[in-house]
């Protein structure tokens, strides 16, 4: 039988400029061996250096390169990929020994500097978002007093989100259900807390979305003239859009990666007619809060949307009633 050779594109002929390969593209390009040697290269730039592989670059005579930096403007090196491997501050990289002269070379060049060029960078951008906070501070500032000119200050961007539930009244809760006796008024406090705040949202986060605005005082829905210019509502009240979303923002408003959550919960509490059934429904959204937490998701916890205190606060709580039964 006769064997049959098979020809491997150039790296820049398989993924033109129009054509970014994704990272399994990009492994599945590599003979079996030099994929190994790539992934353990990858492996050790985290390791070593904390420094990712997530700056692609055309380079016309070498295709799509791959820089390892904390940004794009803080590179430790590029490496460039080839049919048959791969190259890295000019070793090519194509068995055990070559793998440890780039690891050896990527040392060196670590070494010469890179920690204090990433403070620098990190510093110089730190001062530079200082400075534009402060000019946007002054610029607003001065936008707002031409606004108040033509508006009272009474009337401008008065905002009345549904209360969050505070964490003392569910622990007299879960602890009026270990008493054997559930406190129904605080039962209903607390449940209709949670459902308001959760419709209020639903209600204005696709408003929002869609440059639209629902005023506060009388419902009506307005349409923004503009990002940081005067809508006013026939009621008398006005609102300027960007600090209408800036509001609902700051205010923690149920949103976004748990919205399910809220949906569910919002959907089942005018079902529930019963103590027991009310209990149930707030018991599964604590659950659920508590699952968020245990999840290890980086980023601020869904239970600061509609409980009062710091994530941490909110946790040690939430950790309280799942595992101490006497709350």
């Amino acid at each position: 039988m006769r064997e049959v050779m098979v020809i491997k594109m150039e790296w820049k002929d398989s993924y033109p400029q129009t054509k970014k390969p994704s990272y399994k593209e990009l492994l599945d390009y590599f003979l079996p061996p030099i994929r190994d040697l790539f992934v353990r290269f990858d492996d050790e730039m985290q390791k070593r250096f904390d420094v990712h592989n997530k700056y692609h670059k055309y380079l016309k005579t070498q295709g799509w390169t791959y820089g390892y930096g904390r940004n794009y403007n803080c590179e430790l090196l590029k490496v460039a990929i080839q049919s048959d491997s791969f190259l890295v501050l000019g070793v090519t990289v194509e068995d055990e020994a070559s793998l440890q002269r780039a690891l050896d070379e990527a040392k060196r060049v670590y070494d010469n500097g890179f920690e204090a060029r990433y403070a620098d960078l990190c510093e110089k951008r730190r001062r530079n978002q200082i400075e534009r906070a402060k000019n946007r501070t002054a610029r607003e500032k001065a936008e707002l007093s031409a606004l108040l000119e033509t508006v009272e200050s009474t009337k401008l961007n008065q905002f009345r989100w549904c209360k969050k539930v505070s964490r003392r009244d569910l622990q007299r809760l879960y602890q009026s259900e270990a008493n054997g006796m559930i406190d129904d008024v605080l039962l209903d406090e607390i449940g209709y807390a949670f459902y308001a705040r959760c419709k209020q949202s639903k209600e204005i986060l696709p408003l929002l979305e869609q440059g639209q605005m629902k005023c506060h005082h009388c419902g009506s829905v307005l349409y923004a003239t503009g990002y940081a210019s005067i809508t006013q509502c026939e009621c008398g009240y006005c609102y300027t859009y960007r600090e209408y979303r800036r509001s609902f923002n700051a205010n923690d408003m149920p949103a976004h990666r748990a919205q399910p959550i809220f949906d569910a919960f919002m959907e089942k509490w005018p079902q529930s007619k019963e103590p027991p059934q009310k209990m149930m429904l707030i018991d599964w959204l604590i659950h659920a809060f508590h699952v968020t937490l245990m999840s290890g998701e980086k980023g601020r916890s869904v239970c600061v949307n509609l409980i009062e205190g710091t994530k941490k606060q909110i946790s040690d709580m939430i950790l309280t009633l799942a595992y101490d039964s006497g709350v």
